[in-house]
């Protein structure tokens, strides 16, 4: 098949040597290529067929045709030992962009929880105290000051305020709440003060869910 890329000529002779073929294909079948036989066993092994093992059989067939022809077929055949390089090569770099956008998914997931708060100034008796964010239940009320993060997804029972909800929305100006009106977690209150009763909390937020339609969208890759 090289014959076809790159005509036979005194100067690129040795470029069609079987033997010469065979020292360039062994690294890249064998070394670099190992990953895909040791998948495709492991799949083997437990009763399914992966793309692993499709890499192997096609490229090993190619690589032991190519052997047989270089070097025992009268008249010499066909050499592939360039597609076996080929193939090994373009798979293994389209799983390097995968494992990339990948690790790209995962650092959007940190990002995002990262956005929320990790506090919360919860009512208790007559007073307002402080506690971590995974011990806020839903019916809490939560006092929320200017310029610090709404912590749960809730709806306004006291106060009125701008709230910056450009992560969830990507709308820059902020928008009106007052008592009656939703708000999201991890969005800030831009001016006054609020009084919230948590109507979702933990995984049932909608950063929560943004989350994990992330995560699953990274798992379906």
């Amino acid at each position: 098949m090289l014959m076809y890329i790159v005509p036979d000529s005194p100067v690129t002779h040795f470029l069609h040597n079987p033997l010469f073929q065979l020292l360039l294909t062994v690294p890249i079948q064998f070394w670099f290529g190992r990953r895909f036989y040791i998948g495709a066993f492991k799949a083997l092994r437990s009763g399914y067929a992966n793309m692993d093992a499709l890499v192997c059989t096609g490229t090993t067939a190619a690589f032991l045709l190519s052997v047989y022809n270089g070097f025992f077929a009268r008249p010499a055949g066909g050499l592939y030992f360039e597609s076996c390089a080929v193939v090994i090569t373009l798979v293994m770099l389209g799983k390097f962009f995968e494992e990339r956008a990948r690790a790209q998914t995962s650092d959007a997931i940190y990002k995002l929880l990262d956005l929320n708060a990790k506090k919360a100034r919860v009512l208790r008796g007559e007073d307002y105290v402080e506690i971590p964010l995974e011990d806020v239940v839903v019916g809490d009320v939560i006092s929320v000051l200017p310029s610090e993060k709404i912590p749960v997804d809730g709806i306004v029972l006291e106060g009125f305020s701008a709230v910056d909800e450009s992560m969830l929305t990507g709308e820059s100006i902020p928008a009106e709440k007052k008592v009656g009106s939703n708000v999201t977690g991890a969005t800030i209150n831009c001016e006054g003060h609020l009084v919230i009763k948590a109507t979702k909390v933990g995984a049932d937020t909608a950063l929560s869910n943004i989350v994990k339609m992330v995560e699953q969208a990274q798992s379906t890759k």
